[in-house]
Formats: C-alpha cells, sequence, structure tokens
C-alpha cells in the first residue's frame, strides 16, 4: 500500500527552500528540453538523460547531486509519459515544468516522526521545519506517523503566492499489505460519468450533483472577479480556490466510503473502474474538471478499498458502453444517451448501469485468460451474481 500525506511545514529558513525548489524546477526543463528531440528518437532512458546534462546541471545550479539526480529522473518520467501517448495514437506536447516542488529521497529529506520535524537539503544546507498538524485532524496523522509505514520519496512543494504562504510536505509512505485475490473472486464494475459521477454492476448509483453546481457558482463568482482585476479580487480568488478544493475532496471522499461500505455489503473481492487514461483522451477540455474527480474517486476508492482486502484496477473501457450486457450485441446506436437499448436482443436500461456490467464482465474475461483451474469469478449485480458462462445466482 502507498499512501502521501500532505504536511504544512514551518521551516527555519523559507528562502533556501525557495532557492531550491526553483532550480529543481529549472534543473527539469533543461533536462527535458536535452531529451526532447525534433525527430522520433527521444530520450527514455535515465542513463542516457544523465550522461546527456548531469555534469552541465552541477555547474548551472547550486543544487546538490542527489537533487540532480531526483529533476533528471523527474525529466525522464515526463518524457517517457508523452512519448507513451504518442505510441498510443494521443496527442502530447513537450513537457514543461511550471510548478516549485523538488522530489526528495532519504538522503535529502530525513524525518522524525516522534519529533514531528524534517531536515531537509537545499541549496543553502539542510534547513528544519516542523510539522504543523491541525488539531482536528491529529487522529488521521497519528494513522500514518505512528512509525508503522516506511517512508519514500517525497516532495517539498512551495506556492508561488507572496510571502507566507505555506510550504507543504507531501510525505511518501508504504507499508506490506498483499491483497491475495481468490481463485473465484467476485466483481463490481464501476462506471464513470459526467451526468452520474459512478454507477456500479451491484446498482447504485453514487452522483454528485451537488458537487458540479457549486463547481459552476464558483466559475460565475471567479469571472466576475477576474472581470475587476484588483489585488483584492486576486486574494479572493485564491481564497474561493482553497474552499472550492476542499469541498470537491470531502465530497468525493463522502462518495468513495459509501462505495467502499457498499462493496464490502455485497461480498466484493475486486472494483474495477475503466481506464483512466482513455477517459481522460477522450474529454475534451471543458468537461477536465469531471476528469480531475475521476481521479480522486479512483485515488481515494483505491487506498480505502485496499484497507479493507478489496483489489482495485482499471480495465479498457472499449466498447463497453455500447455492447449488450445481456447478449454481447455492440453497436452504436445500442445507446441513446441515458438509455440503452440493445438492436439485437431489445434489452433495456440504464445506459450506465449496462456499462458497469460489461466492466466488470471484461475484467473476467481478461483474467480467464491468465488463471487456470476451476472457478474464474462472477459478477456482482444488484440482485445475485452472474458467471462468465451465464450461471444467475440470486442474492
Amino acid at each position: 500500500m502507498r499512501r502521501t500525506v500532505k504536511i504544512k511545514l514551518s521551516p527555519n529558513n523559507r528562502e533556501a527552500i525557495e532557492r531550491t525548489a526553483s532550480q529543481f524546477r529549472e534543473a527539469c526543463q533543461y533536462a527535458v528540453e536535452a531529451g526532447w528531440r525534433d525527430d522520433d528518437l527521444k530520450v527514455c532512458s535515465r542513463k542516457k538523460l544523465h550522461k546527456m546534462v548531469y555534469d552541465d546541471l552541477r555547474e548551472l545550479t547550486e543544487l546538490q547531486a542527489n537533487l540532480v539526480i531526483r529533476a533528471i529522473s523527474r525529466a525522464k518520467e515526463a518524457i517517457k509519459s508523452c512519448v507513451q501517448k504518442l505510441r498510443d495514437g494521443f496527442k502530447a506536447t513537450k513537457p514543461y515544468f511550471d510548478s516549485d516542488s523538488v522530489a526528495h529521497d532519504q538522503r535529502t529529506l530525513t524525518v522524525s516522526l516522534e519529533d514531528e520535524r524534517c531536515s531537509i537539503s537545499t541549496v543553502d544546507g539542510r534547513v528544519k521545519a516542523d510539522f504543523v498538524l491541525p488539531e482536528e485532524d491529529k487522529e488521521y496523522y497519528q494513522k500514518y506517523l505512528d512509525g508503522s509505514w516506511d517512508i519514500t520519496q517525497s516532495t517539498i512543494e512551495v506556492h508561488e503566492y507572496e510571502d507566507g504562504e505555506p510550504i507543504y510536505l507531501h510525505l511518501g509512505l508504504e507499508k506490506e499489505n498483499e491483497i491475495e485475490e481468490k481463485n473465484d473472486p467476485t466483481v463490481m464494475g464501476i462506471d464513470l460519468g459526467i451526468n452520474t459521477l459512478a454507477v456500479a454492476s451491484t446498482g447504485e448509483f453514487y452522483k454528485a450533483r451537488q458537487l458540479f453546481e457549486e463547481r459552476k457558482r464558483f466559475e460565475e463568482i471567479r469571472g466576475k472577479l477576474q472581470q475587476k482585476g484588483t489585488r483584492y479580487a486576486h486574494l479572493t480568488i485564491r481564497q474561493m480556490s482553497g474552499r472550492e478544493n476542499r469541498f470537491a475532496r470531502d465530497t468525493l471522499h463522502q462518495i468513495s466510503k459509501n462505495l467502499v461500505r457498499d462493496a464490502k455489503e455485497h461480498g466484493i473481492d475486486v472494483i474495477a473502474f475503466e481506464d483512466l487514461n482513455r477517459i481522460r483522451a477522450k474529454m475534451p477540455k471543458e468537461k477536465r474538471y469531471h476528469v480531475w474527480c475521476f481521479d480522486k474517486l479512483y485515488q481515494f476508492v483505491k487506498y480505502k478499498a485496499e484497507e479493507k482486502g478489496i483489489k482495485v484496477v482499471q480495465i479498457d473501457p472499449k466498447n463497453t458502453s455500447r455492447r449488450c450486457s445481456r447478449c454481447g450485441h455492440t453497436e452504436k446506436n445500442n445507446r441513446r444517451k441515458a438509455v440503452f437499448k440493445c438492436k439485437e436482443c431489445g434489452y433495456e436500461l440504464h445506459s450506465d448501469y449496462d456499462a458497469s456490467k460489461n466492466i466488470g464482465m471484461k475484467y473476467l474475461q481478461t483474467r480467464q485468460k491468465s488463471v487456470s483451474g476451476p472457478g474464474h469469478g462472477q459478477l456482482a449485480l444488484k440482485s445475485g451474481t452472474l458467471k462468465l458462462s451465464g450461471k444467475f445466482t440470486p442474492r
């Protein structure tokens, strides 16, 4: 299991952290510029990229060796991600780093959980920083800072606003928690959508109408403030963004909590989502907020489910919205917005519910190819379970 815990810091030398973050960002961009060739031979090898830019970055920046290596690794991952998108037939442009954040390992960031503080490598030497843990969330932090988790790569995030804005440590944690999947698992498929955030094959509809209504309200107010262009308007927009983000995260946390609770009630062993990379590629720019919601919901469900011993996977959603979950007939005209009616057998139901069943079934089909022996699992429905063979068992 992997977790990232966001901790507000109070450092004894803020300027050193800011200068380090700025130089780290410049180092990442320098490495990208070197590895992003105009031809198709982009450099995705960390070893090659290291050889190309390491000496230059040691001269051009004040970063110590380990931070230079971390910057090269971040640039390599960014290039690699873009190359994979291009190979999959999607558009991708050269990565550009515009935020001040620094990747740290255990050599450049040491953490004392007992003292609730950390020591950070900067261009001006080591900087001490105390944790600022809100009293109302103490139970949450104690859960992850009790010493039972191993500390992994972490990130220091510096906001680009005026002095006084907080610096955050995104503390990476991991713990062994192997989930042994049964030979005959019960699977729940999840379809993600714009009108209904998530629909489960067990028949539950997880709506987020209030979330999107609040988003629309914030957008309208933000637009009016941007037209004013005053400093007060700018500060108000920043404060609003924080409230909006907290409201959205709290809403998605509640939905994920309910989803995992329902999964436990149905005896689910595996929750199958549609592949989020595919969703990002096909969603228009004006729907990017929905994509952000999908990402956060998946992350929240994943860590909550894994703590309950439930595996969470992603499945290629190709044709899952066009396929009849009863007879398998697949064509575009089967679906008309919220209504799915099979042109072959006449089966009619909510289109998102049909897609959720297909996602769960697709996971079972994929798994069947790699699992030998009796039993390949069943799909959880509202009224029972369904095997790949078509055998239905009522609840």
